[in-house]
């Protein structure tokens, strides 16, 4: 239900809904020890899971709205594409990661961000927040070794779904990066903003799913058909190149947004003169580092031509429908 919903419904309706809402936001705090579960938000960054009366949160709102400068991230909230869910362990995470498996085979989520409720802890800075995540991805059965994982481990968590460009089943790797409060402490040693949120998190996406989701939409939008439907290769090379602009458009639009807000400049990401990558204190998507390093990373710009034409030439040319790492297939050290 909706706010368009309610907002046709008489005045007693929209009482009774005030009420009933408040009665669940004191509900809520009674049981707020328990675990939230597959909370999901809407366009506005509403908890529309939360309340089946279509409550909001002011903080996620807020985060989504002003402090979260990812473009593409912000696109999949407004399209209801991401899974949130607050977790208290590894336990937690698996079982949040199975139902964001099934969400993803049915193209409803292209992103799962798992929310640590510390119990109230405040932890002294980034290092001892990705100590508890590193124990957290260890009890999900996602690493052998907490500390590894740490210290530069990359995790790759395949995901088999029809490919909504080809409409063929794929798999998708997807990876979990850290999150954290002190991360945008500039006293912290590993003040990095481009990692920092207002809670301590995993964030679990594939770039080539959620750009594959994206070609999809364009698709739609240009010739009322999903991309495999078009049937024409100039057609598609034209939706191919459009999208390829556009996911450019909002990877650099993050780039020069978190930039910005650097107040160091060795840990500024920033965009290469040339635009074809992009620089970060870290390499990307390793989970985490307890040591800053500059790394360079291809822009989409590359990386997704050449999933573009993987795509065509598995429409057209009999190819492979192999999807491998694009997007994230880390980053070159840079002294």
């Amino acid at each position: 239900m909706g706010v368009g919903f309610f907002g046709q419904v008489d005045s007693h309706f929209k009482l009774v809904h005030k009420v009933l809402c408040s009665l669940y936001k004191f509900w809520s705090f009674v049981v707020s020890s328990e675990r939230i579960k597959a909370a999901t938000f809407n366009e506005f960054g509403e908890n529309v899971a939360a309340c089946p009366f279509h409550s909001g949160s002011d903080n996620m709102r807020s985060w989504v709205q002003q402090d979260l400068l990812c473009s593409a991230g912000k696109r999949e909230f407004r399209f209801g594409r991401y899974h949130v869910a607050v977790i208290q362990n590894g336990r937690d995470l698996a079982g949040e990661l199975d139902s964001f498996r099934a969400a993803v085979h049915g193209h409803r989520r292209t992103g799962l961000l798992a929310i640590l409720d510390d119990g109230g802890r405040a932890f002294a800075n980034s290092t001892d927040e990705l100590t508890a995540l590193g124990v957290t991805l260890f009890e999900a059965g996602l690493c052998d070794d907490p500390a590894r994982v740490v210290d530069g481990e990359t995790i790759a968590i395949p995901i088999e779904t029809v490919c909504p460009v080809l409409d063929r089943p794929v798999t998708f790797s997807f990876f979990p990066v850290a999150f954290c409060r002190n991360a945008g402490n500039e006293a912290d040693e590993l003040y990095d903003p481009s990692l920092s949120t207002p809670f301590t998190a995993i964030n679990i996406t594939s770039d080539a799913f959620a750009f594959a989701l994206l070609v999809q939409d364009q698709a739609r939008r240009l010739y009322k058909c999903a991309p495999h439907e078009i049937g024409s290769r100039e057609r598609c090379e034209h939706l191919f190149e459009t999208s390829i602009q556009t996911w450019n458009q909002m990877s650099a639009n993050t780039i020069t947004g978190y930039g910005k807000r650097s107040a160091c400049p060795s840990r500024t990401v920033r965009l290469s003169e040339d635009g074809l990558s992009w620089y970060a204190p870290h390499n990307d998507p390793v989970f985490a580092e307890r040591r800053k390093q500059m790394h360079s990373h291809e822009m989409p710009i590359i990386y997704c031509r050449r999933l573009c034409d993987t795509w065509l030439a598995a429409l057209f040319d009999g190819g492979e429908a192999v999807i491998g790492r694009e997007g994230q297939s880390g980053g070159i050290f840079v002294e």
